[in-house]
C-alpha cells in the first residue's frame, strides 16, 4: 500500500472556476476604467499621483537605454525600493519611450496584479475557511472542494475593491506586486507541505523582498510558523529545501545592493528611516531611541494600521479580528490545521514595520509600505464571515447577520472606491502641474549637461534628463542627511556645483536672498493634494461604519527654480 506526500495528493484541490474568475476581472476592470476615464477627463494626459513613481520610470527608462541600474548615466545606485518593479517597466521601456504610454502600461501592470492578488485571496480564504474542513472531502464526479467558494469569492471582491490598492493600482507603484507575491506566496505555503510547490512559497517570498524590502518579515513569521507546526503540532512538511531558496534569492538581493552602493539595503531605506530604526538604535546602543521604538512606535504602527483598514472599510476591520480568533483556534483544533501564518502576519507585520521603519508611519500615501497586509486583512475579514455562520448554526439568524454586514461592506466598497477616483485624480493633478511641467520646462531650456539639483527627483529626473542630485538622498548617497540650511547648501554648491536648484522654498527659507541664486520660473499648486506633505484622508461617516466620503484638504505649494551664478558665490568662510 503506498503512502501519499503529506500536503499533496491527499488534500483537495481549491478550483476558481470561469465565472468567478470572470466576476474578478470584470470587477477590477471597471474600476479601472473609471480611474483612467476619470483622470483624462480631468487632467487630458495620464499621470501618477506621487512623484516617487517617476523615480522607478527612470531608472527603467535608463536600464533600457544599456546605462545598467542607475539614474545618471556612470552612476549606479541602489536607488529603488522595489528593482523587481523596476526591471519589470524596463522590459516594456525596450518597446517604447513615450512617456504617456508607459503610465499607461504601468497602471495596466497595477490592474494586473491586482486581479491576480484577488485570485489568491480566493485561493487563500477557500483554503483556509471552516467551511472546507467541515466537508468530508471532495466531491466525487468533479474533485471540487466542497463549500468555501463563497468564502473566497468574497475575499476575491473585498481585495480587487479596497480603495487603498485601487489607488495602488493606478500609483505606478510596486504596491500590488508585493499584493500577488504575498498572498500567492501564503496560499503556497498553507496549500503544500511537500514537494516542488512547498518550495514555490519560498521562491515567492524570496522575491517578495525584491519587490518590498519590508516583505522580509514575510520569511521570519513563516519561518516561527513552522517552529509552531514542528514542535507544538506535530506536523510533518518539508522546510528546509525551500529556505534555502529563500536565503538565495535574498542573498542575491542584498549582492544587488552591495554591488550598487556598498550597502545591503537600499539607499531609500537610509534615506528614509536609517537612523530613526531599531539596527541604529542597537548598533549604537541609544537605549532610549530604544524604548521608544518599543513602547510608541510599534504600538502606534499598528494603531495606524486599524485606522487605515477603518478608512478602507469599516466592516473588515470588524469582521478581521474574528477571522485571526477563528484561524488561531483552528490551529490547534482537529483536521487540517492552517497553522498561525495568517495571524502573525496580519498582527505583528505593521508593529515590526515600525521598528524597522518608523519615519512615515505605515498608513503613509495611502498604506503603500502595508498594502500586502491590508490584503490579507481582508481575507481575513472574508474567513472571519465563515466563522461567523458556523458558530450562528441559525439559518434565519445567519442571513441576519450577512444582509446587516453585506449592505453596509458593499457601500462601503463603492462610496470609498468613488471617494478614491477622485482623490487619485486630483493628486496626478498636482504632480502634472508641479514636478512634470517643471521638467519639461528644464529639459527644452537648459544644456544638455546641465545637473540639477533637487528634492522631488521622479518627474523632473525622467521629463528633464538632466543628471539629477538628489537632496533627499535616495540616489545621492554622499547627500544623505541633508539639512536643507544654508550652510549644507553652501557646502552643496562649493563641492558638486549644480547649474539649477528645483525646490520648496518654503523647505530652504535661508535660500531666499542668497545672491548667488536667480530665480528663472516656478510652478504654483493652490490645490496641491500629493507634493511636499502627508495627504491623509478624513473620512465623512455615518456612526462611524458607512463611508460616505474621503475628504483630502489641499496645501498650497510652490517649486521655484534657480539658476547658480558661481561668480557671486562667497568666497570660503563667509556666509
Amino acid at each position: 500500500m503506498s503512502r501519499s506526500r503529506p500536503g499533496a495528493a491527499d488534500e483537495p484541490a481549491i478550483r476558481l472556476n470561469w465565472r468567478r474568475s470572470l466576476l474578478l476581472a470584470l470587477v477590477v476592470a471597471g474600476l479601472f476604467a473609471a480611474y483612467l476615464s476619470a483622470e483624462l477627463a480631468q487632467n487630458h494626459e495620464p499621470g501618477f499621483p506621487l512623484d516617487d513613481s517617476w523615480i522607478h520610470l527612470t531608472f527603467a527608462r535608463n536600464l533600457a537605454r544599456g546605462w545598467g541600474f542607475a539614474y545618471n548615466r556612470g552612476e549606479p545606485v541602489a536607488g529603488s525600493t522595489a528593482p523587481l518593479w523596476t526591471f519589470i517597466l524596463a522590459f516594456f521601456h525596450l518597446f517604447t519611450r513615450n512617456a504617456a504610454a508607459m503610465v499607461v502600461i504601468a497602471k495596466l501592470l497595477g490592474a494586473a496584479l491586482l486581479f491576480a492578488s484577488a485570485v489568491f485571496a480566493f485561493r487563500v480564504a477557500a483554503w483556509t475557511t471552516p467551511e472546507t474542513r467541515a466537508n468530508a472531502g471532495p466531491c466525487a464526479a468533479c474533485g471540487k472542494v466542497i463549500g468555501g467558494e463563497r468564502t473566497g469569492s468574497a475575499a476575491g471582491l473585498a481585495v480587487a475593491t479596497l480603495g487603498p490598492l485601487g489607488w495602488a493600482m493606478m500609483s505606478g507603484m510596486e504596491v500590488t506586486l508585493s499584493v500577488a507575491l504575498t498572498l500567492a506566496g501564503i496560499y503556497y505555503y498553507l496549500r503544500f507541505r511537500a514537494g516542488w510547490k512547498s518550495t514555490l512559497a519560498w521562491f515567492l517570498f524570496g522575491f517578495a523582498a525584491w519587490a518590498r524590502p519590508e516583505s522580509l518579515l514575510l520569511a521570519a513569521f513563516a519561518i516561527l510558523d513552522s517552529l509552531v507546526r514542528r514542535f507544538a503540532l506535530k506536523q510533518r512538511f518539508a522546510f528546509w529545501r525551500g529556505f534555502a531558496v529563500w536565503l538565495a534569492i535574498v542573498f542575491a538581493w542584498l549582492g544587488f545592493n552591495y554591488s550598487l552602493s556598498r550597502t545591503l539595503f537600499p539607499l531609500t531605506y537610509f534615506a528614509k528611516a536609517g537612523r530613526t530604526s531599531l539596527f541604529t538604535a542597537i548598533a549604537v546602543g541609544d537605549l532610549r531611541q530604544l524604548r521608544g521604538l518599543l513602547t510608541i512606535s510599534a504600538p502606534s504602527s499598528f494603531a495606524d494600521f486599524c485606522l487605515h483598514l477603518w478608512r478602507a472599510n469599516p466592516v473588515l476591520c470588524l469582521l478581521a479580528p474574528v477571522g485571526l480568533v477563528g484561524l488561531i483556534a483552528s490551529a490547534f483544533g482537529r483536521g487540517r490545521a492552517n497553522g498561525l501564518l495568517i495571524p502573525l502576519v496580519v498582527l505583528g507585520y505593521a508593529p515590526l514595520i515600525g521598528l524597522v521603519s518608523p519615519s512615515y508611519g505605515v498608513a503613509f500615501q495611502n498604506g503603500r509600505y502595508i498594502g500586502n497586509v491590508t490584503a490579507l486583512a481582508g481575507v481575513a475579514a472574508a474567513v472571519g464571515a465563515a466563522y461567523l455562520w458556523r458558530w450562528v448554526r441559525r439559518p434565519r439568524v445567519g442571513a441576519a447577520i450577512t444582509a446587516l454586514l453585506l449592505g453596509p461592506a458593499v457601500f462601503n466598497a463603492a462610496t470609498v472606491s468613488v471617494a478614491t477616483v477622485r482623490n487619485v485624480t486630483r493628486a496626478e493633478s498636482s504632480i502634472n502641474r508641479m514636478q512634470v511641467a517643471l521638467g519639461r520646462l528644464l529639459a527644452a531650456n537648459t544644456p544638455a549637461g546641465a545637473t540639477i539639483a533637487c528634492i522631488d527627483i521622479g518627474a523632473i529626473g525622467y521629463f528633464a534628463d538632466r543628471r539629477i542630485l538628489d537632496l533627499s538622498g535616495l540616489v545621492t548617497k554622499e547627500l544623505r542627511g541633508f539639512g536643507y540650511d544654508r550652510e549644507d547648501f553652501t557646502a552643496l554648491f562649493r563641492d558638486y556645483r549644480p547649474d539649477f536648484v528645483a525646490i520648496y522654498p518654503a523647505v530652504a527659507p535661508d535660500l531666499q536672498d542668497a545672491p548667488f541664486l536667480q530665480p528663472v520660473t516656478y510652478a504654483a499648486v493652490p490645490d496641491n493634494t500629493a507634493s511636499m506633505l502627508g495627504f491623509p484622508a478624513r473620512p465623512k461617516a455615518l456612526a462611524g461604519v458607512l463611508i460616505l466620503d474621503l475628504v483630502v484638504e489641499p496645501a498650497p505649494v510652490t517649486m521655484t527654480v534657480f539658476e547658480c551664478d558661481y561668480q557671486l558665490l562667497p568666497p570660503a568662510g563667509v556666509r
